[in-house]
């Protein structure tokens, strides 16, 4: 690969990087919108229900921020390296098999992720029919609703995946040094 080729790839790894963390910052965000909209929605219960005022529709919405929550949270975790890792085995690795395990994790939580992709008809074929009391004005929410973060987290990580074995090649593996 020539200088040029080089560099230009790793602008573009660069730009895909950028994407990605801008990504992250907006599903991070849809995530603790989720949680307040859940925190609000029980304070008012728990206010609301010795005065005699009670909404169903509540606890169901609350339920789906919940799961909407956890499934959009799933892409920022990951992509912050967040969730919990055996770090003290690569970390113990000389840089060059640090660099080689970089990869073959990355590699392996691509393979996870196709699992997953490949899985979704079958996911949202199987989620027919409404959220009992998730109203909105035009009617009750449809089960497959609950998976749609779920599949654009993993469409996400899958593509964070591939960028990151991309930037470790085009990097190569780092010094002894750490530079």
């Amino acid at each position: 690969m020539t200088a040029s080729t080089r560099h230009q790839t790793r602008k573009l790894v660069q730009k895909a990087d950028d994407i990605l963390g801008f990504l992250s910052d907006i599903f991070h965000a849809i995530a603790i919108f989720c949680l307040v909209a859940m925190l609000v929605g029980t304070a008012f219960t728990i206010i609301a229900r010795p005065m005699g005022v009670s909404f169903y529709w509540i606890w169901p919405w609350t339920i789906q921020f919940f799961v909407w929550m956890c499934f959009f949270g799933f892409y920022p975790i990951y992509r912050r390296r967040a969730d919990i890792a055996i770090s003290f085995i690569i970390e113990r690795l000389a840089p060059t098999q640090r660099h080689v395990s970089s990869i073959l994790i990355e590699g392996v939580i691509i393979l996870v992720m196709v699992l997953i992709v490949l899985q979704l008809p079958i996911i949202f074929e199987s989620q027919v029919g409404p959220v009992d009391g998730v109203i909105t004005p035009w009617g009750e929410l449809e089960r497959y609703t609950l998976s749609i973060p779920m599949s654009m987290s993993c469409c996400l990580i899958l593509i964070n995946s591939a960028t990151e074995i991309l930037k470790l090649l085009v990097h190569g593996p780092k010094s002894a040094g750490g530079t």
